[in-house]
């Protein structure tokens, strides 16, 4: 077994060890965090800080279909010599149907 511990400044750690055991190493550096104690407060008293358990809403948010991300694809080749005019070659909607 490979004995864990941190790098010295500049140094890079490069020792390959099973991940089984990298778990149990990183199990251990976490178990800290989680025997801390939770308390509850109020939402406006929750800025930085952890939630002890997930959080969900109780409706969806926004409560219809919504999709709001333009993006577009390119091949480098076509646009090496920038600027450069490209034909739409085709369009997604974003809620089909």
């Amino acid at each position: 077994m490979v004995a864990h511990r941190r790098p010295r400044a500049g140094e890079v750690l490069m020792t390959r060890i099973p991940f089984d055991e990298h778990a149990r190493f990183v199990r251990s550096l976490l178990a800290p965090l989680g025997a801390r104690p939770t308390e509850r407060v109020a939402v406006g008293d929750a800025l930085g800080r952890i939630t002890a358990s997930p959080v969900e809403s109780p409706i969806d948010l926004p409560p219809f279909r919504n999709a709001q991300m333009d993006g577009l694809a390119v091949r480098a080749a076509d646009v090496a010599g920038a600027p450069v005019e490209l034909p739409v070659v085709g369009e997604s909607a974003a809620a089909p149907g």
